[in-house]
Order: structure tokens, then sequence, then C-alpha cells
């Protein structure tokens, strides 16, 4: 009865528990003015880390292998940290795709309402084959450091095995020299990656946390060679070249195939002596993943003081009963290599002073065990804390060195307890986190097709139903996955999901193999679970720290912002005032008033696409336009870091068949594509053209104008939000002339009908490379006239002389011919005043995933096979207030069963994950 009593002190949990949600709630509601408080909260015993604040970003993958001719398909869902309910924070997503040379390959802006957007990756030849990893943040989770990022790996072959191509690193050997020392051997070739690389090559080793940066020369053959010594205790070794031009290459190689590294974990932090002390245990293989082993735990005098044997993941417990600091321990693992050869893996030494907190599930509550070997009736304190806030508190008194609590852990929300000791001036000194299985937390999905057998190409119809833990009819936000269980199910039941995202990865640091295993409804996954906190979450919890500053802020929509200042000075030393215009789907304006220290920002309406053009006009405070400095802020990525382990991809069986029939898919596919490359010109006639000098000189040189636009008319066109001759021709005469901005920043004029590179001659002087830029701020009012050259004559001389240097340039090519009135070029003209013009990033475009529609079949229709292993994306299905949605998709001819996945999350912050199968045969009439 003393056990329990301790309970009267303190509220009934499950109470406690709701107040403090309520406390939440409020407190995330109105966190911008309370984030002063922040910093200090955890001296109130309620807030223990602002990661409160955070939100987690998670991305639902169509799958995690690809070929070269797929889409990367993607549902983005924010959550609040702490609730699980749709982040209403941020209105804009990050998301990035990141190459094996470990640079941004491609980035989009994901347009986010009520925590939910989708998005894409096309993929294409230019792309090579290799581990890719998908990134995707907020510019509020920055202010986390990288706990809150979320980060996958995928990994991308080519449609087509190129047996010639050059291979960058190779030749990699261990070499035992004649000391007993290793040595690595390795040559490079960066022309694979970089044609343009000519003299010495910057090579890094990486060994564990140490990095080498090695200077090597081209040796005799041609190739780049290292000899470099390797340490013996290392297992893995990353190798990365980086050429003169930046290109780089890692490749990183398993030292040892056969070794196995053993991890022991004590369950609060250490054994301690004449104590029971759980220890969870992991084992990994050469490749870093999880090895099932078995054996014994022994002593110094070889003495068998318990046995283990781990899950298929390499995790488990044992208990010794009563750890002696006087004792060596060790783990044993049978069965060996060899016979006569035993290899010991050495335990945590036994503390003789200390304390230990043991949590064990009992029935549906929480056993916690409070034990110390010297603090024999002390008080401590007992604390429970979930995602960051306090939800228990106690402080009892130990008797004769142990206190033990019955917690009902029913009365917790499903996910990780973070369980606390501490002494009596609230010092902690054991910690231990627990899983708290309480499925009652979660969306029931209920799926079901009208027909349990399908044909190929017959619409299947499926119904969804999500309803609560307590039977009740709910809206949730789902997506629904088809697929070719055969070639993909098993990929599928070993990846992330939405509930292991949200309740293991997004709280637990390092790579958690097979996430999806935990969450299996078909066997108890309490222990392996708990081998996971013991393991993997020891001292490793994104809720453990406070951050001093929270600097960056929620970004509700697309914004510009920056600072003005004068011309002369850093400071703005007199006001300021801005007209920003876009041009976007629609032209919009934008006015604002710099404030005293300069800055300035303007919140944009939704635009789609890729970059869009902005102007931003400054002028002083009586309206005359002023050349100000005015500096863009810039929204900066996260450094790239690849998982050195991610890199050794072994090709098992599974992904092997899946890469051979998307290969054989695609030659299929490519057998019935009938390309069309006819294009007609129209033709064009030059009437009323005034042949001056200038004119005949060009068209002698480069031949005929194909299109004369006449500066009167471009004047004509011009409106008062003008900035130079660019803007008028992009918003007025797009039909014939398209400008874009070029990978050095500047606009450049492009000819539509062409794909060809396209140059500039003004007043007959060619315009030099560097000097592109200036050509867009021209002013309409000094040109006569603007002139299209398509597959221009000598055109290769013309790009020697604007590219001087050039060792291969390019055949053909159209010049753009522009007269002014200063008949003096480029220089001969002025430029506006206060203008500046840059582009941003936009919102995504969402892609609407494309399946054939057989509605009616033809017997010819037939020869066209459809081979899909993806058969249908919805990353978007609403259930309505009955809990009901409904959706349909045609089949392709892939027999066997297929599988349905459907991700769903409510408006409370309520999530699931249900799968069923459904079997497609061979068609009934053709």
């Amino acid at each position: 009865m003393k056990r329990n009593e301790p309970h009267k002190k303190d509220d009934n949990p499950l109470k406690v528990f709701g107040s403090k949600l309520i406390l939440v709630v409020a407190f995330l509601t109105l966190f911008l003015c309370l984030l002063p408080a922040c910093v200090s909260a955890q001296n109130n015993n309620e807030v223990l880390s602002n990661a409160v604040l955070a939100e987690k970003v998670y991305l639902q993958l169509d799958r995690d292998v690809y070929t070269t001719d797929n889409t990367i398909w993607f549902k983005s869902i924010i959550l609040n940290a702490y609730s699980h309910a749709p982040s209403t924070f941020s209105g804009v997503l990050y998301v990035e795709l990141i190459s094996p040379e470990e640079t941004i390959r491609d980035k989009k802006l994901i347009k986010i309402k009520h925590g939910i957007g989708q998005g894409f990756f096309n993929l294409d030849s230019t792309f090579k084959e290799g581990v890719y990893l998908i990134r995707a943040y907020t510019e509020w989770n920055k202010n986390f450091e990288t706990d809150f990022l979320f980060e996958d790996y995928i990994q991308v072959f080519n449609t087509e095995q190129d047996d010639n191509k050059e291979i960058p690193i190779r030749n990699v050997t261990l070499i035992k020299d004649q000391a007993n020392k290793n040595r690595l051997k390795a040559s490079f070739n960066p022309l694979a990656i970089d044609s343009a690389h000519k003299n010495k090559l910057t090579v890094i080793v990486t060994l564990g946390d140490k990095k080498d940066t090695l200077l090597v020369k081209k040796g005799q053959d041609k190739k780049y060679w290292i000899d470099y010594p390797i340490p013996t205790e290392n297992q893995f070794v990353t190798l990365q070249m980086q050429t003169e031009n930046k290109h780089k290459k890692s490749k990183t190689i398993v030292l040892n195939e056969d070794y196995l590294d053993f991890q022991c974990f004590p369950e609060s932090g250490e054994l301690v002596h004449g104590l029971p002390s759980k220890m969870g245990f992991k084992t990994l293989d050469a490749n870093g993943q999880g090895k099932e082993v078995q054996g014994d735990i022994i002593d110094e005098m070889d003495a068998i003081v318990t046995t283990f044997k781990s899950n298929a993941l390499g995790m488990g417990s044992f208990l010794i009963a009563k750890a002696d600091s006087t004792k060596t321990y060790f783990a044993r693992l049978m069965p060996q290599a060899l016979e006569n050869e035993t290899t010991l893996y050495p335990l945590p030494d036994v503390a003789s002073r200390g304390h230990v907190l043991s949590v064990e599930k009992h029935g549906n509550n929480m056993l916690i065990t409070a034990l110390s070997n010297y603090n024999k009736n002390d008080s401590i304190f007992i604390g429970l804390s979930f995602r960051g806030m306090h939800v228990y508190n106690i402080k009892v008194k130990l008797k004769d060195g142990i206190f033990k609590l019955l917690f009902p852990a029913t009365n917790l929300p499903e996910g990780i307890i973070a369980c606390v000791m501490k002494d009596n001036v609230m010092q902690p000194i054991a910690e231990r986190l627990y899983y708290n299985e309480n499925p009652k937390n979660r969306i029931n999905i209920a799926l079901s097709t009208h027909e349990k057998r399908y044909s190929k190409r017959e619409l299947t119809h499926l119904e969804i139903t999500t309803t609560n833990s307590n039977g009740d009819n709910i809206k949730a936000n789902t997506s629904v996955l088809v697929i070719n269980k055969e070639q993909m199910g098993q990929m599928q039941s070993k990846r992330q999901n939405i509930l292991s995202w949200f309740l293991l990865n997004s709280e637990l640091k390092g790579h958690i193999e097979n996430p999806g295993f935990y969450f299996n409804k078909n066997i108890s996954m309490h222990s392996h679970l708990d081998a996971l906190m013991l393991t993997q979450g020891w001292r490793k919890y994104h809720y453990a720290k406070l951050y001093k500053a929270l600097p960056f802020k929620p970004e509700a929509n697309l914004s510009v912002s920056g600072q003005v200042s004068s011309v002369f000075s850093k400071k703005r030393k007199k006001e300021a005032k801005m007209t920003m215009i876009t041009f976007g789907e629609n032209k919009s304006f934008y006015n604002q008033t710099a404030d005293s220290l300069g800055l300035f920002k303007f919140n944009l309406n939704d635009e789609y696409g890729e970059q869009m053009k902005l102007l931003i006009q400054s002028s002083n405070a009586s309206g005359k336009k002023k050349d100000f400095n005015v500096l863009l802020d810039e929204k900066k990525s996260y450094p790239v870091h690849f998982n050195p382990v991610k890199t050794v991809v072994k090709l098992d069986s599974i992904i092997y068949k899946f890469v051979e029939k998307n290969r054989q898919r695609k030659e299929i596919n490519d057998e019935f594509f009938v390309p069309s490359d006819n294009v007609l010109l129209e033709e064009v006639e030059l009437t009323g053209y005034n042949l001056t000098p200038e004119r005949k000189k060009i068209m002698e040189r480069f031949g005929e104008p194909d299109e004369v636009i006449n500066g009167d008319d471009i004047r004509e066109k011009e409106e008062k939000w003008s900035y130079g001759l660019y803007s008028v021709l992009q918003s007025r005469f797009s039909d014939k002339i398209n400008i874009l901005r070029g990978p050095d920043g500047a606009l450049r004029a492009i000819v539509n009908t062409t794909k060809e590179p396209t140059l500039v001659v003004i007043d007959g002087i060619p315009v030099m490379y560097y000097d592109y830029t200036h050509i867009a701020d021209i002013p309409p009012s000094e040109v006569s006239s603007f002139e299209i050259i398509e597959h221009a004559k000598n055109f290769v001389s013309l790009f020697l002389e604007v590219y001087p240097g050039t060792k291969f340039p390019p055949t053909y090519g159209n010049v753009i011919a522009i007269y002014t009135y200063g008949k003096k070029g480029l220089y001969g003209t002025t430029r506006p005043v206060g203008i500046m013009q840059s582009s941003i990033p936009v919102f995504s475009e969402p892609l609407e995933f494309y399946a054939p529609k057989y509605e009616t079949i033809k017997s010819s229709d037939w020869n066209t096979p459809d081979l899909r292993a993806l058969v249908h994306w919805e990353p978007i299905v609403k259930t309505d207030n009955d809990g009901k949605a409904s959706t349909s998709f045609y089949n392709a001819d892939n027999e066997g069963e297929m599988m349905i996945v459907v991700e769903a999350v409510s408006e409370k912050g309520e999530i699931g994950y249900q799968i069923i199968d459904y079997e497609l045969t061979a068609a009934k009439n053709k």
C-alpha cells in the first residue's frame, strides 16, 4: 500500500496530462510572444525543451529504388512536434534531391496547406547511377539544427547498362605489408566526372571522424594513384575525389567483410555494483546492418553469467542479476567462425557507486524501479516527460535503496516516454527511454475493394473509412499507393512509413534499420521496441536539450526580403521607398517603405513554376528614383553530409529483380514509341526593310533576319513598370522571343523556334559573355530595331569571338541584332536609375500522376503492353465527415498480387497506416 501513497500528492495522471496538453496548445498558439520565455521554461518544471515548438516533416515516397526513366512522387506532411496536429506555422517546404557527388541536384518549393503538400522529381538519363539523398525542411526547422530535418536515401539505377562507362574510383586494394600494417591503394579517373580536369587532383580520405586531404599528381600511366596507411581499428574508409572544377565523387569501402561490431548499452547509463542491471545490445555486420546473433555473457574466469539472443535486426537485452565491480564481463558470440578462434567483446566497467532506473511493461502499466547502492533512504524525484513536456513528476523516498512505482501507461499517449531519476537537489542521476504502445491514439483505416479478384486493365474501386479508437467516424487526409507486390512489396514493408517516422525516426538520432518492422500488427512488438530504446535511444533523444535562440521565423508564404542602404554607405541615411513588380502568371505590384534599419519584406501571392522574375525600384521620400544599394536575403540550405555507410550498396535479389524488370519494361515501351521530329517553319517575308550600312554589314556576315521588331512597337508596348528592353519583350513579345535566366544569373534572350545557342550583336559590335547581364537594362527608348537571325552564318567565328579560348564551339546558332540610336554598341546606352532585377524560386507546380485509362479496349490495344509496377499514386484523398472516401484506378498487365498502401492523418494529429492485397488475373476478354 505504501508504494501507492505518493499518488495522493498529485492529481490523477490522466487529469494532469490533459491539463498540460491544454497548456501546450495555448503555448504553441502564442509561441511568437512566448519565445523569450521558452529559453528559461525548464525552470518552471513544465517545458523541458523548446523543441516542443518544432515541426516534424515527413515525405511519403512511392518507393526507395528508381531507374532513370522514373518520377519520384512524394506527399509531404508537416505536424507540430509535440501534439502531431497539422502545423499552422509554415506554408513553404523545401525539398532537395542530393546527388552521389553530394551536391543539390534539384530543389522544390512545396506549397503547404493545413500541413499537407505534394510534389515530384523527374529523373532522366542525365542522372548518374548511385545513392541519392532526399531531404526536406522548413525555414522554422533551422532553429533546431538538424534534429527535425527529414532525410531518406534512395537508389537510382540506369535504365540501360553501359559496360563501357568509365569508373571514377577503381582498383581499390587493401594490402598488408611486411610490417603487418595495412595500406590502401586506389586509382582515380577524374575525367569520368569532369572532362575539363587537367592538373592535380584533391583526394580526401575519411577514417572515422578523421579526415586527411591529399593533393595527387598524375602518374606515368596517366592515372592518379594513392597508397595510404590504414589503422587496423577502422572498419570503413571513405575516399572522395574533387576535381579542379569542384566536381566530387565518393566511395566508401568495407575493410573487413567478416567484421562484427557488438555494442552494449546499460539500461540507465551504467552498470552498478550490487544492483540488477539490464543491458541492451546491438550487433552490426561489415556493412553496418544488424546481424542476428546469440551467445553468453561470461566473467574473467570464463564463468557463464547469463545468455542472450538477438532479434533479426541484431538487437536485444539481457539481465545481470547482481553486477560486481571486482569482475570484468565479456560477451562471447557463437558459433565462432573457427573452432580454435574466440572473440570476446568487453562490457562496460561496473561502477562501484551509482543508481539504476529500470522501466518494464507490466500488463497495461509501466513498472518503474529506482535503485541506489548508497542512497539507501534518501528522497529522490521521478519524472516522466513526453516530447519535451512534463507529464508526471513525483517526490519519493527510497527504502533500503529501492522504490517501485506502477504507472497506468494507458493514460499516456503513444510514443517515446523519457523517464528520469533526480537526486534531492533535482540533478539527473539516471535516465531511460521507454516506448509506450497505445494504438488507441491512431486512426483506424478500413479498406475494401468491390472485388477480391480483378482482371488486367479492369477498373478497381477502393472504399476508405477512417475512425478513431472509439469507432467514431473522423475526417482524415489520406494517400493511396498501389504497387505490384511481387516487385515492390518487400521493399515497402522494410522502409519507413507514417507511423515509424512520426513515432520513432523523427525523435531518435541516427539510422533506424527496417523501421516498418516495428509496426507489424501480427506480432507483439514490445520486446523489439524496448531493444531499440535501450540501444538507439541511449542518450540520443531529440527533446533532450534546450535551444538558446530561435532566430528563424515561420514562413507562411513566398516572400522577398532584404536591406537597402546608401550607395556610399552601408547605413541608410534617408527614407527609401520600395516598389516591386513580380512577373509570375500575372504581374503583381507591391509597395513598401524600408524601416529605420533599411529592412524590408514583401509577402507574395502564391506563384507556381520554377523561377519568377522580379523588379525592385527604389526611390527617396519624394518619390524620385534613386540608386540605393539593395541586398536581398538568401535562404541557405543545410550543409550536405552523407552517411558514409549509406554509400555502401549491396544489390540484393529483390532490388536486382525490380531494376531488371524496369529495364525490360523500358525496352518494350521504346519499341512502341514513334517519335515525331518534323517541324514546320513559317516563311518570313521582309517588307519595307531599310537596309542601312549597319544592317547590310550584319546581313553579309550572319544572313537576313527572320523576325524584325521595330523600336516604335517596343515603346508602344512599354508600361510604367517596365525596367528595360527584356522586360517588354518577355511580357509583350513572348511569342517571338523568350527571356530566361542563365547559369551565370544573367537574363538571356532565347529564340523560341530553335534550341540552338543565341548570341547578341549591338550596332554590329558583338557583346562579350561577361557583359550579357547588362543587355536587359537597355532602355526601350534607345532601341531602333530588334532582329532575330535564325541558323546564322559564320556562327562559329562569332562564338569564338564572344567566348575566346573555347575548344569545341557549337556549329549552329542564332544571332540577335539590336540597333540603337546612338550606334555605339552596349556602352552607348544608358541604364535606368534605381532599378534592381532578380529572380526567386516559387512553388513547384503539382504534377498529376499519369496512368492509362481503359474505358474502352480494342483488341489491337493489347499489342501494347502495360508493365507498370507502380499502378496508382494519389497523394491526397480526403474522407468526409462520415469518414468515407472512394477512388478508382485501372490495373496494368502484371498478374499476381497487388498491394494497396494507405497512410492517413487527421485534423487532430492522429495518424494511421493500412495495407490490403487483391489479386490480378489474366483478362477475361481480349
